[in-house]
């Protein structure tokens, strides 16, 4: 790991990917078959927005120092989350659950709340550094327990009592390809660049 993104420079737009690995083929019938033959990975699309001189040369200092694809970092994604309860703090798995698992059993919201996670929305785990989307709104009940189902699967084992980050993730990433930047007249400075989350 080489350092964490500038949290204080926050992009101007963001497109997120998600990428599975699949074989498709077509028998002579005209049958589909497929088949999942990797893991399920992030791509983000990063414009970050007219920057002044310093603010510009920082974050182009740190990404020249990732050593194009060579070096992973912390990218913390800027959206938060929908769900009633997302940021409070305090969250934990809630008995532990197996790689393939994408139902998650988590305690410690407020009682008896509606949507304390809402679909779409990015969750993490203390233990591993994948980040998972909820696919469902999901309510708690009396004890402060919800179930949660994700997307992908989990990829890692959870333990129970695990810590869960359920607002603005921080992503594993690296750098998809040379960064440059630009200056218009006005000495405002331009950068774009892709990240692609790694699992490790």
């Amino acid at each position: 790991m080489s350092g964490t993104f500038p949290n204080t420079i926050k992009p101007s737009s963001i497109r997120i990917q998600d990428n599975r690995p699949t074989l498709m083929n077509h028998t002579a019938s005209g049958r589909r078959v497929v088949r999942a033959y990797g893991s399920q990975y992030w791509t983000l699309f990063v414009t970050l927005p007219p920057l002044t001189k310093d603010d510009g040369l920082e974050v182009f200092s740190f990404l020249q120092k990732q050593q194009n694809s060579f070096d992973t970092f912390s990218y913390q994604y800027p959206e938060a989350n929908r769900g009633a309860d997302a940021t409070n703090s305090g969250k934990t798995v809630n008995g532990a659950h197996s790689v393939g698992d994408s139902s998650i059993d988590l305690t410690g919201f407020e009682l008896s709340t509606t949507g304390v996670l809402k679909a779409g929305d990015l969750i993490e785990f203390g233990g591993h550094n994948k980040v998972y989307m909820v696919t469902a709104d999901t309510d708690s009940d009396g004890s402060g327990n919800a179930t949660v189902t994700i997307q992908p699967s989990l990829v890692e084992t959870l333990a129970d009592t695990e810590a869960v980050d359920l607002n603005k993730p921080s992503f594993k990433v690296y750098l998809v390809g040379d960064v440059t930047y630009s200056i218009d007249t006005a000495g405002f400075y331009y950068i774009n660049f892709e990240l692609r989350e790694v699992i490790e």
